[in-house]
């Protein structure tokens, strides 16, 4: 069996460490029946003019010939007409979808378009694969999308706990840099500093490597140890997203090293937050409350033990036996 995994992207953001684990279980799942050859294709780049996107479609239709096809959605249309007639499996990924998060025109109407084949398809060969409860739900009654199955981001626990549960430090960590944030997530950072505590955001850019702002900084750690040393030792990670969010693996990092969440009830991320035992807010100024009165809340053992890299076949049953 050969199973191909196409990809896209200059970081290995948390949809890409998702993808890269559904395919890893999908990998480990089949291999205790048959021989199985994994290959992973992927443009480390951004495509951001119609005629880069142009050569992206072109490039992952003629990649997409293994018998077990994992694709994000950019690249999910090429990859389901070229199987659309014969016996081999198109897995889409879709992390979450929301028209109000500054989509062009032309990626509107892709994803329509994309909708539109997915709620007609028939064939179970053709699977859309989700993150979280709230997007299972989403695509099926709003989407009217058949064959929906969930596969959740999981986490080598044990790594996290080894590196968790630091001593606290009058720090907040603001989540990853993203145009996702709520923009009144600044001002709370200012509000903040003035309340003597130290505020950053996280990133995986290059071009935002070690930026100094009067308020917060936005920091690209060296090594994976320092951003997980670096967050253990908060008093507690935002998750505020102005977006309905697939998951956020940052905020379930958080989780995982001690240090409780906040964050906005926003697609997936409300699930995560009411799993977790997490505070839900309403806004920056409720957020502010809870962090300077620390009304903190410890994430929930089962929830923690829930998403452990060694339950992942359990999911994966789910996704192939049907």
């Amino acid at each position: 069996m050969n199973i191909h995994y196409i990809s896209h992207g200059p970081h290995k953001s948390g949809g890409f460490q998702h993808e890269s684990r559904l395919m890893e279980t999908c990998v480990k799942y089949y291999q205790s029946t048959q021989e199985v050859v994994a290959k992973t294709f992927r443009q480390e780049k951004l495509f951001e003019t119609w005629i880069d996107y142009l050569y992206l479609l072109v490039w992952s239709f003629f990649k997409s010939n293994g018998d077990i096809n994992i694709t994000n959605a950019r690249t999910a249309l090429p990859a389901i007409w070229r199987n659309r007639f014969n016996k081999k499996q198109t897995w889409v990924v879709l992390h979450n979808y929301d028209d109000k998060d500054g989509k062009s025109t032309l990626m509107k109407l892709y994803f329509k378009l994309l909708f539109k084949v997915l709620s007609s398809n028939k064939d179970s060969r053709i699977k859309l694969i989700v993150v979280a409860p709230y997007w299972e739900n989403y695509f099926k009654k709003e989407k009217k999308i058949p064959f929906v199955y969930l596969f959740p981001n999981l986490f080598e626990t044990a790594i996290y706990k080894e590196a968790g549960n630091q001593k606290k430090n009058k720090w907040i960590h603001l989540g990853q840099y993203s145009i996702k944030n709520d923009p009144a997530i600044i001002d709370l950072a200012g509000r903040l500093n003035k309340a003597g505590y130290h505020c950053y955001f996280s990133t995986l850019d290059e071009r935002q490597h070690r930026i100094d702002r009067a308020y917060y900084d936005i920091v690209k750690f060296d090594t994976f140890n320092d951003y997980l040393d670096r967050m253990a030792r908060c008093e507690c990670t935002l998750a505020l997203s102005r977006v309905k969010e697939g998951w956020n693996r940052v905020a379930h990092e958080s989780l995982l090293l001690g240090t409780p969440v906040l964050g906005f009830k926003s697609g997936g991320l409300g699930d995560l937050l009411k799993e977790s035992n997490s505070i839900i807010v309403n806004s920056v100024d409720e957020a502010y409350t809870c962090i300077t009165e620390k009304l903190w809340m410890q994430a929930d053992e089962d929830f923690l033990l829930k998403y452990d890299i060694s339950n992942g076949i359990n999911w994966m049953k789910t996704i192939c036996q049907s």
